[in-house]
């Protein structure tokens, strides 16, 4: 691995960021991280890194982060990909109000700055460059799914334009897929037949087991939720 750029020691995934303050990395390392990123060997370690920027955007503050994602949405490693997605949501993503107002701790408020200055760095080049790379991720989809299908498609609904066909075309592809992504059923209980978990829960609650009626479960469909591409189709219209 070339080591001109690079600060001695590498983040790890941690409780608090072994990078130490926001200031530990230069931006030239940050341009050599894109600018070398084919060049690290390990897939594993490519996806630890970029798991690492997305929990950690606040020590991570720098235009050229916005391009290493978008190295990381291209890289041949699946789980790479993956986690380039998460990061991606994360910055294209819009804070809600309520976050805000609710932000009084000084490291949430810096975390929600960290997402402003990123976002701002997410040009339109960029947005298209994003838009790509996640087309490419949903060719292959059918094959073998992604479980980050819904995030894949809510950023889309974030980058692509009415003018990118490839990606409208990709999303109306997905309709069939869609739909409610829980099943939800009830069931009558007997308190008699109660499993031991049930029983520990509604004795913490203070409630007695007797008076449980009804077994409330969600189970997954594996389909895309519907809300979610729609959404998206309604972002990509009024963005023109």
């Amino acid at each position: 691995m070339p080591t001109s750029w690079w600060p001695i020691g590498h983040p790890r995934r941690s409780a608090r960021s072994s990078t130490g303050s926001p200031g530990w990395y230069s931006g030239r390392a940050f341009r050599g991280l894109v600018a070398e990123w084919r060049d690290l060997a390990d897939p594993k370690w490519r996806a630890e890194l970029i798991s690492e920027i997305e929990q950690f955007f606040a020590l991570w503050v720098d235009e050229a982060t916005v391009d290493l994602l978008l190295c990381a949405l291209e890289d041949p490693g699946r789980d790479v990909r993956v986690k380039a997605t998460w990061g991606l949501l994360g910055i294209v993503r819009e804070i809600p109000d309520r976050e805000r107002r609710a932000a009084r701790a000084k490291s949430h408020r810096r975390a929600l700055a960290a997402r402003d200055m990123l976002h701002g760095w997410m040009t339109t080049a960029r947005r298209a460059r994003a838009t790509r790379g996640l087309v490419e991720m949903l060719a292959p989809h059918r094959q073998a799914p992604y479980v980050v299908l819904a995030q894949i498609v809510e950023i889309l609904g974030h980058t692509a334009t009415k003018r990118e066909r490839e990606a409208v075309e990709a999303l109306r592809a997905l309709a069939p897929q869609s739909g409610e992504p829980f099943r939800v059923t009830y069931e009558e209980l007997d308190e008699r037949k109660l499993d031991s978990r049930e029983r520990l829960l509604a004795e913490r609650k203070g409630i007695d087991p007797a008076r449980l009626a009804v077994r409330i479960g969600h189970h997954p469909t594996g389909l895309l939720d519907r809300k979610v591409l729609a959404v998206a189709f309604e972002r990509i219209q009024a963005r023109g």
